[in-house]
């Protein structure tokens, strides 16, 4: 037979286990809603990554997409741009053309040349109205953004530095030099 003082001592133990099993059940029950909260908020954040990642990934073809499309236009735009001026000329070339084709006896020259310089005048005309500014830097000082110096020359009429000369003429095309002219300038 048990003793009632022992068996009060057992009862006292079953229930400091039951506490103690109650306390890590809890414990456990709480672990478990964070682990789940944990969970969720992986699951949200993986969800948003995605979602991140396929806007980026839209975003770079659109700017891919994009970038062709600008590459595309910019050649149909200069292409386009080469057909005006090729379309401007070739009334040029037909009047070279009859010249060429027209014969002359010796005193006709002076017409010839006439109808020759009416023809350049054209031409230059229409490389013109198409952005083309000859450069004629005589009695300048020399710009070498500009001017190609080919041989310094001794002169008493200009400064040192000054373009004297003029060799060959140098072209801007729509503000920017597309052949410089080659000069000969003032100097010792």
């Amino acid at each position: 037979m048990k003793d009632k003082g022992s068996t009060h001592n057992s009862d006292r133990e079953d229930i400091g286990r039951d506490e103690q099993e109650n306390k890590v059940e809890a414990e456990i029950s709480e672990t478990d809603r964070d682990i789940e909260k944990v969970q969720v908020d992986l699951d949200k954040a993986r969800s948003e990554a995605t979602e991140y990642l396929e806007n980026l990934q839209r975003l770079k073809a659109d700017f891919d997409n994009f970038r062709k499309r600008m590459l595309r236009e910019q050649s149909e735009f200069l292409k386009m741009a080469a057909h005006e001026v090729i379309r401007a000329l070739l009334p040029v070339i037909d009047d070279f053309e009859r010249a060429l084709a027209h014969e002359i006896d010796g005193n006709q020259v002076d017409e010839y040349k006439g109808g020759m310089q009416m023809v350049y005048g054209q031409l230059v005309e229409v490389l013109k109205k198409n952005g083309l500014v000859a450069l004629e830097p005589a009695g300048e000082p020399f710009d070498p953004t500009k001017h190609e110096a080919i041989m310094k020359v001794a002169s008493e009429e200009h400064p040192e530095g000054t373009v004297v000369k003029v060799v060959e003429k140098g072209y801007l095309l729509k503000d920017r030099v597309i052949r410089p002219a080659k000069v000969m300038v003032a100097g010792e």
